[in-house]
Protein backbone atom coordinates (compact mmCIF):
# COMPACT_ATOMS: atom_id res chain seq x y z
CA UNK A 1 0.00 0.00 0.00
CA UNK A 2 1.38 3.42 -0.95
CA UNK A 3 1.35 6.18 1.65
CA UNK A 4 -1.24 8.92 1.19
CA UNK A 5 -0.05 12.30 -0.04
CA UNK A 6 -0.25 14.60 3.00
CA UNK A 7 -0.93 17.62 0.79
CA UNK A 8 -4.28 16.11 -0.32
CA UNK A 9 -7.53 15.82 1.68
CA UNK A 10 -9.00 12.32 1.67
CA UNK A 11 -11.31 10.70 0.75
CA UNK A 12 -11.12 11.82 -2.88
CA UNK A 13 -14.48 12.83 -4.38
CA UNK A 14 -16.17 10.53 -6.87
CA UNK A 15 -17.81 11.59 -10.10
CA UNK A 16 -21.17 10.86 -8.44
CA UNK A 17 -20.40 13.21 -5.52
CA UNK A 18 -19.26 15.97 -7.88
CA UNK A 19 -22.44 15.49 -9.92
CA UNK A 20 -24.51 15.90 -6.71
CA UNK A 21 -22.68 19.17 -5.99
CA UNK A 22 -23.22 20.42 -9.54
CA UNK A 23 -26.95 19.85 -9.11
CA UNK A 24 -26.99 21.55 -5.69
CA UNK A 25 -24.93 24.53 -6.91
CA UNK A 26 -26.70 24.61 -10.31
CA UNK A 27 -23.45 24.81 -12.21
CA UNK A 28 -21.49 22.60 -14.58
CA UNK A 29 -17.95 22.21 -13.27
CA UNK A 30 -15.32 22.35 -16.02
CA UNK A 31 -13.83 18.97 -16.92
CA UNK A 32 -10.25 20.13 -16.25
CA UNK A 33 -11.23 21.19 -12.74
CA UNK A 34 -13.19 17.98 -12.05
CA UNK A 35 -10.23 15.85 -13.17
CA UNK A 36 -7.98 17.89 -10.87
CA UNK A 37 -10.17 17.67 -7.75
CA UNK A 38 -10.78 13.92 -8.17
CA UNK A 39 -6.99 13.43 -7.96
CA UNK A 40 -5.92 16.35 -5.76
CA UNK A 41 -8.83 17.13 -3.43
CA UNK A 42 -7.87 20.02 -1.14
CA UNK A 43 -4.34 20.02 -2.57
CA UNK A 44 -1.65 22.21 -0.95
CA UNK A 45 0.65 22.89 -3.93
CA UNK A 46 4.39 23.43 -3.71
CA UNK A 47 4.08 25.78 -6.71
CA UNK A 48 1.70 28.09 -4.89
CA UNK A 49 2.42 31.61 -6.20
CA UNK A 50 0.92 33.48 -9.12
CA UNK A 51 1.25 37.08 -10.20
CA UNK A 52 -1.32 39.51 -11.44
CA UNK A 53 -0.54 43.11 -12.43
CA UNK A 54 2.72 43.30 -10.42
CA UNK A 55 1.13 41.71 -7.32
CA UNK A 56 1.81 38.21 -6.06
CA UNK A 57 -0.78 35.89 -4.57
CA UNK A 58 -0.21 32.78 -2.47
CA UNK A 59 -2.48 29.74 -2.56
CA UNK A 60 -2.79 28.30 0.95
CA UNK A 61 -4.78 25.30 -0.24
CA UNK A 62 -7.19 24.29 -2.98
CA UNK A 63 -10.63 23.64 -1.52
CA UNK A 64 -12.06 20.14 -1.35
CA UNK A 65 -15.34 18.32 -1.82
CA UNK A 66 -16.21 15.95 1.01
CA UNK A 67 -19.26 13.76 1.56
CA UNK A 68 -19.05 14.32 5.34
CA UNK A 69 -17.33 17.48 6.60
CA UNK A 70 -18.10 17.02 10.31
CA UNK A 71 -15.84 13.98 10.77
CA UNK A 72 -12.91 15.47 8.87
CA UNK A 73 -10.56 17.88 10.66
CA UNK A 74 -9.95 19.60 7.30
CA UNK A 75 -13.69 19.95 6.60
CA UNK A 76 -13.36 23.74 6.94
CA UNK A 77 -11.78 23.63 3.46
CA UNK A 78 -14.86 22.02 1.89
CA UNK A 79 -16.40 24.16 -0.86
CA UNK A 80 -19.90 23.90 0.67
CA UNK A 81 -18.59 25.02 4.07
CA UNK A 82 -16.78 28.01 2.55
CA UNK A 83 -19.79 28.98 0.41
CA UNK A 84 -22.08 28.93 3.45
CA UNK A 85 -19.67 31.26 5.29
CA UNK A 86 -19.39 33.72 2.38
CA UNK A 87 -23.09 33.40 1.50
CA UNK A 88 -24.61 36.48 -0.17
CA UNK A 89 -21.21 38.03 -0.85
CA UNK A 90 -20.75 35.45 -3.66
CA UNK A 91 -23.80 36.65 -5.60
CA UNK A 92 -24.37 39.53 -7.98
CA UNK A 93 -28.08 38.87 -8.60
CA UNK A 94 -30.37 37.99 -5.71
CA UNK A 95 -32.93 36.25 -7.93
CA UNK A 96 -30.52 33.93 -9.75
CA UNK A 97 -30.81 30.19 -9.28
CA UNK A 98 -27.43 28.61 -8.59
CA UNK A 99 -24.06 29.99 -7.69
CA UNK A 100 -22.35 32.68 -9.73
CA UNK A 101 -19.00 32.30 -7.96
CA UNK A 102 -17.71 28.95 -6.71
CA UNK A 103 -14.62 29.22 -4.47
CA UNK A 104 -11.95 26.66 -5.37
CA UNK A 105 -8.84 27.80 -3.44
CA UNK A 106 -8.05 29.73 -0.27
CA UNK A 107 -5.54 32.52 -0.81
CA UNK A 108 -3.30 34.01 1.85
CA UNK A 109 -5.10 36.86 3.62
CA UNK A 110 -8.67 35.54 3.39
CA UNK A 111 -9.38 35.97 -0.32
CA UNK A 112 -10.48 33.09 -2.57
CA UNK A 113 -9.84 31.91 -6.08
CA UNK A 114 -13.21 31.22 -7.74
CA UNK A 115 -14.86 29.77 -10.80
CA UNK A 116 -16.72 32.79 -12.19
CA UNK A 117 -20.04 31.90 -13.87
CA UNK A 118 -21.34 35.49 -14.02
CA UNK A 119 -20.54 36.25 -17.67
CA UNK A 120 -20.61 32.72 -19.11
CA UNK A 121 -22.47 29.97 -17.21
CA UNK A 122 -21.06 27.32 -19.59
CA UNK A 123 -17.38 28.31 -19.45
CA UNK A 124 -16.44 29.83 -16.10
CA UNK A 125 -13.35 31.98 -15.90
CA UNK A 126 -11.01 32.07 -12.93
CA UNK A 127 -11.11 35.14 -10.69
CA UNK A 128 -10.02 36.34 -7.27
CA UNK A 129 -12.78 37.17 -4.82
CA UNK A 130 -11.63 39.87 -2.36
CA UNK A 131 -13.14 39.38 1.08
CA UNK A 132 -12.52 42.86 2.49
CA UNK A 133 -14.11 44.62 -0.49
CA UNK A 134 -17.09 42.29 -1.04
CA UNK A 135 -20.54 43.06 0.30
CA UNK A 136 -23.94 41.40 0.02
CA UNK A 137 -24.77 41.17 -3.70
CA UNK A 138 -21.59 43.16 -4.45
CA UNK A 139 -18.68 40.74 -4.79
CA UNK A 140 -15.32 42.36 -5.52
CA UNK A 141 -13.63 40.18 -8.12
CA UNK A 142 -10.67 40.38 -10.48
CA UNK A 143 -10.07 38.31 -13.62
CA UNK A 144 -7.15 35.86 -13.41
CA UNK A 145 -7.41 33.32 -16.26
CA UNK A 146 -9.78 32.12 -18.98
CA UNK A 147 -9.98 28.60 -17.54
CA UNK A 148 -8.58 26.31 -14.86
CA UNK A 149 -5.84 24.80 -17.06
CA UNK A 150 -4.60 28.28 -17.99
CA UNK A 151 -4.56 29.19 -14.30
CA UNK A 152 -2.51 26.10 -13.32
CA UNK A 153 0.10 27.11 -15.89
CA UNK A 154 0.51 30.44 -14.05
CA UNK A 155 1.63 28.80 -10.79
CA UNK A 156 5.27 29.13 -9.76
CA UNK A 157 7.52 28.50 -6.74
Amino acid sequence: MTPQDQSIIYPLPTEALLHEREIAWRVKLPDDYKNFIMRKNGFRPSKNLFSLQNRSFLIERFLCVLENTKDNPLGVYDIDVVMSQLDERLFVHEDILGFELVPIAALFGGDFLCLNYIEDPENPRICIWYHEESYELEPAIEFVANNFTEFLAMLQD
